[in-house]
């Protein structure tokens, strides 16, 4: 018997997984165009006119000038340049004591710049400007693009103030304790001492048509990328490389997490392509845990909100694509985890190369709320793991080494086709 899965009040066949693929696609690729109108067919930066620089003021911090450039550049130019070098102080490099903001309808390009996050910075590179502490009621965003040109870095602070997710406690002596990740603000009087969604590389909440391409992400505090309730959007073109530790003053101090991607509640019809590098924890973790905690909160690993809310929060058409030479130093390199009521619908993961380096591929857990998975042209050392699952296709699928290359119960709605071992 064939697979069938209902789309949209049609019942589509395994036959016609193609069909199905470029239909979504598709969908996909013309939620985009509106906002593809605003960047598209810009290979160079253009002229002065076009966009707004913090260059183009020579008062305030660095963080300063370039939010200026941003607010000034909301209902006008609509683009953001960050350049090279800092005309006003002659530095190479954008040093930043709190995240940049974005609004709807603006296109952020980093050309060929660095950005790092100071010592007194306990945030965010990047976020959309719609949240934030205290922000309880998210408003919705669109057309948001972070766009890299040439040789960009997103680098964290030398000696960060937090590291790790909600579930780590801060520590100037965490090392060999799972429960710890390094923070100057261990012991401090007032400041929170936990980690959290503050200290993630990325953020974009309820923002609807964005892209992000282009950038290396390096030695950030918890998680690289984290979309949460986004959709209609592109990811590509990006290099992680992180360690799971900082060295402070001569010393190794352990981070914890560090995980490439998270793709969260309520994403929707999204693109994942051309990543590669390593992650401390999962390199990407689809699907989120209900801890019960409000958008705005502190010690969460959500700037949205942990609630599930019904369907609505629903992870649905999310395509991993084209990844080469990726790895966790310590997890899984792609990790599918629909915990509690969360239901995820219609995963493709396609033409992956999982790095030897890797200490798990690709796992799926409580797969029986997923609904549509379907992975082809994998090449891995590790047993692709997904116990439980009903409705999926496996086909082209490549273990090295020994041992069974998947761990899955053929069945009537589940196919597996051309998944073989072979020796290193």
């Amino acid at each position: 018997m064939e697979l069938e899965i209902q789309m949209h009040g049609i019942t589509i066949s395994m036959m016609n997984i193609k069909q199905i693929k470029n239909w979504l696609l598709l969908t996909i690729l013309f939620s985009l165009e509106a906002q593809a109108g605003n960047s598209r067919n810009r290979t160079d930066l253009g002229g002065p006119t076009e966009y707004h620089s913090p260059n183009m003021y020579n008062t305030g911090s660095q963080i300063e000038r370039i939010q200026q450039a941003i607010n000034e550049a909301r209902g006008t130019t609509g683009r953001v340049v960050i350049p090279p070098i800092d005309a006003t102080t002659g530095r190479k490099v954008w040093l930043i004591d709190r995240a940049i903001l974005l609004p709807s309808d603006m296109e952020l390009v980093l050309n060929n710049c660095t950005i790092k996050l100071s010592d007194q910075c306990r945030d965010n590179f990047i976020r959309s400007g719609n949240t934030g502490l205290g922000i309880a009621e998210v408003r919705p965003l669109k057309n948001i693009t972070i766009r890299g040109v040439g040789h960009v870095l997103l680098e964290g602070a030398d000696n960060p103030r937090s590291t790790g997710d909600h579930n780590k406690t801060l520590s100037t002596e965490p090392n060999g304790n799972y429960n710890l990740s390094y923070g100057s603000d261990a012991g401090k009087v007032g400041e929170n001492q936990m980690g959290g969604w503050r200290n993630h590389a990325i953020i974009l909440a309820h923002v609807d048509r964005f892209e992000i391409s282009g950038l290396t992400l390096k030695d950030y505090h918890a998680h690289g990328i984290v979309l949460e309730r986004a959709q209609n959007g592109k990811i590509s073109d990006i290099t992680f490389n992180v360690r799971q530790a900082v060295n402070v003053h001569g010393t190794e101090r352990q981070i914890l997490n560090q995980d490439g991607l998270g793709v969260r509640f309520g994403c929707k019809n999204i693109i994942i392509d051309r990543c590669q590098g390593r992650s401390g924890d999962d390199f990407i973790n689809i699907g989120l845990t209900d801890t019960n905690v409000d958008a705005g909160q502190e010690n969460v690993n959500v700037v949205s909100g942990s609630i599930h809310r019904g369907k609505i929060d629903d992870i649905t058409n999310i395509y991993l694509q084209n990844w080469q030479d990726f790895y966790s130093i310590s997890h899984r390199a792609i990790r599918i985890m629909p915990i509690g009521n969360l239901r995820i619908n219609n995963v493709f993961i396609e033409n992956m190369t999982i790095n030897k380096l890797s200490n798990q591929g690709l796992v799926i857990e409580h797969a029986k709320n997923v609904m549509g998975l379907f992975v082809r042209n994998v090449v891995s050392q590790h047993m692709v793991v997904s116990k439980g699952i009903t409705h999926a296709s496996f086909r082209d699928i490549l273990r090295v080494g020994t041992g069974h290359a998947i761990d899955v119960q053929p069945s009537e709605t589940v196919t597996i086709d051309h998944v073989i071992t072979i020796p290193n």
